[in-house]
């Protein structure tokens, strides 16, 4: 039996917004994102963050208040020392600047967030050796550190590098083939004086 999976993001409530439409197609234009979905995820998790700081806000409880703050700073939402109250002043581009699609831009791996996503889509960015293909993958400050690019050389420009090897070694044993003749002829020369 197929478990079936809860949606994991909400969508607007209104059907058409012209406003709201736009601001989606700039931010899809901005962060490459492949539909609106990927926005309505980040939102989604945005506004889980507002809900737990304000519940908290109003308990009592420092620990899980620290918890939630040691959580949303490791992300590099908010600075270690900030209060929940920085969780409410979050904004949807907080999050989508913590995608690895974007980090790999700001790295300079990539000259275009669209061409960021294909690196990651396609699996040459690694975190600590391993392969994340995941544009939407929210990273650590300490994953962030440990980003790196791993593309394959190509096999033509494998096969260009050896070519000219080659040639110099049918030129090297042409050369000593040209000198064992002339040395044949010269002694050949020798004895018949």
């Amino acid at each position: 039996m197929v478990k079936k999976l809860k949606k994991q993001y909400e969508t607007p409530n209104e059907g058409w917004n012209e406003e709201r439409m736009d601001r989606e197609e700039e931010l899809m234009e901005d962060y490459g994102l492949k539909n609106k979905k990927e926005i309505y995820k980040a939102q989604s998790q945005l506004r889980s963050f507002r809900r737990q700081a304000r519940k908290l806000v109003a308990e009592e409880d420092e620990e899980a208040k620290q918890e939630v703050i040691d959580r949303v700073n490791n992300l590099g939402l908010i600075r270690e020392n900030a209060g929940l109250e920085a969780l409410l002043t979050l904004k949807v581009t907080d999050i989508l600047d913590r995608r690895i699609q974007s980090a790999v831009e700001r790295k300079g791996y990539a000259d275009t967030p669209k061409h960021a996503r294909q690196l990651v889509v396609h699996g040459h960015i690694y975190i600590d050796g391993e392969r994340v293909n995941t544009p939407g993958y929210l990273l650590t400050q300490e994953e962030e550190q440990l980003l790196e690019e791993r593309i394959p050389e190509t096999p033509d420009e494998e096969e260009t590098e050896e070519e000219p090897e080659e040639v110099e070694e049918e030129d090297a044993e042409s050369e000593d083939k040209e000198e064992a003749e002339e040395n044949d002829t010269e002694q050949e020369q020798e004895e018949n004086e």
